[in-house]
């Protein structure tokens, strides 16, 4: 008499389907009697109830009715331990077969991936919110050291607003344009977790692990980001000392790069799973969600992102660190002429799941209609769309230099050159 069976007696007896809610099981537990387990599951999510007995061996006359008495606790430990049993030998049977087939990369990411199928058979205990208090302490924590629940996003007005990125709970979107600066906010607040002692990854969908590294490089060290990229010369020593420097400490953390070409093509969330749990990251950004491969298929483009940005809140949840990405968007502003979360490319599942969505715009510090050739965008507007936790709805502005990785904040009401003389940040000279 094997577990599976026992346990779909237990609930046609009982007529109790909450065996199955409660421990949080799915058909894979029943791999013996999946077509039974289906059955019933159906049954109840249509009629709200479990079928009678007689309905059932109606239409599966040779399942075996029973009398089951062990208590819940003795079934559920037996069903999954049985579970668990099968698929760790389903598992090293596949894994063997690929090892002698000496495909040794796919064998390991099946098992690192393989772990996804335990999930399932944890009782689900739930918290009386009126009567635990423990989060009084945290509350308490929190005020006594701030760093321990938050990092900076290099932007201390932003900071102020949403509260900063919070290290467990925290599915941020950055969203705007070709060209407007989302992959350069993203990879300021990559170094700034650097800074911060975090250890921080970053996939990167288009450039190369060196473009990136020396747009890290200008944000660290405010190295002219034209010059290294075209091997300016002129600014050899000036890069050296930069890098020796960087050896020596100064930088608490780590930044790892991942791009298609460590992996041989696209990433899935999957591979960002394993890039999390090899590299201990406790923090992950990604530039960006058209760039990710969809492995539940979705039929649409739409489907296809909208299943990505599920697997990325899944995997935020699970692990409990922040997690950055960055999106397209569809458009420049609605007919109010506001930013809104509709606005981001393919999905709207993208702007449901995230905890808080920055959606940027650039204009130029030249008012002057007449001066068309000094027409620079240097001006970053930060449109805070959705703040969980407060700050929606507010709009920062700043002077942006990316070439060399400065940010003068300006003022609401306060023109660039006003600022300039009048705001005083980090360094003291208006920028940081």
């Amino acid at each position: 008499m094997t577990s599976q069976l026992q346990v779909l007696n237990k609930i046609l007896n009982t007529k109790d389907y909450s065996f199955v809610l409660l421990n949080n099981l799915n058909e894979h537990y029943f791999y013996n009697y999946k077509a039974e387990f289906r059955y019933i599951k159906k049954h109840f999510e249509t009629y709200n109830s479990v079928p009678d007995k007689l309905t059932f061996a109606a239409a599966f006359p040779d399942f075996d009715i029973i009398e089951v008495n062990e208590p819940d606790s003795y079934l559920l430990e037996q069903l999954v331990k049985d579970y668990r049993k099968s698929f760790l030998a389903t598992t090293f049977n596949q894994m063997r077969k690929l090892i002698e087939e000496d495909k040794i990369d796919e064998a390991v990411n099946y098992f690192e991936t393989s772990s996804e199928n335990m999930k399932g058979g944890t009782p689900i205990h739930s918290i009386d919110i009126l009567q635990d208090h423990s989060r009084l302490d945290k509350f308490i924590e929190r005020t006594a050291d701030r760093s321990k629940y938050y990092i900076s996003t290099g932007f201390k007005e932003l900071d102020n607003i949403i509260g900063g990125i919070d290290v467990e709970n925290e599915n941020m979107v950055i969203a705007a344009r070709t060209g407007i600066g989302k992959t350069n906010l993203l990879i300021k607040m990559a170094v700034e977790g650097a800074k911060q002692g975090r250890h921080v990854g970053l996939y990167e969908g288009e450039m190369t692990a060196d473009k990136v590294g020396y747009r890290v490089d200008t944000y660290l060290g405010h190295i002219d980001n034209t010059g290294l990229n075209r091997g300016d010369g002129s600014i050899t020593a000036q890069y050296k000392t930069y890098l020796e420097g960087l050896k020596t400490g100064g930088i608490k953390g780590t930044l790892k790069v991942l791009t298609p070409a460590q992996i041989g093509g696209s990433a899935t969330v999957d591979t960002l799973e394993a890039f999390v749990k090899r590299e201990h990251l406790d923090m992950l950004l990604i530039d960006q969600y058209s760039l990710l491969e969809d492995t539940s298929f979705g039929k649409t483009s739409w489907e296809r992102v909208g299943n990505i940005s599920k697997a990325i809140k899944n995997l935020q949840v699970k692990y409990s660190i922040p997690v950055i990405s960055v999106s397209q968007m569809n458009r420049t502003k609605n007919e109010d002429g506001e930013q809104d979360t509709t606005q981001i490319g393919l999905a709207d599942r993208i702007g449901q799941d995230a905890t808080v969505v920055l959606m940027l715009d650039r204009s130029s510090s030249n008012k002057n209609k007449e001066d068309k050739e000094n027409k620079e965008k240097d001006l970053l507007h930060i449109n805070i769309v959705k703040s969980r936790d407060g700050g929606d709805n507010r709009k920062l502005t700043y002077k942006a230099d990316f070439n060399y990785g400065r940010f003068t904040y300006i003022p609401e009401n306060l023109s660039a050159e006003e600022a300039k003389e009048t705001y005083d940040a980090y360094d003291g000279d208006g920028v940081f």
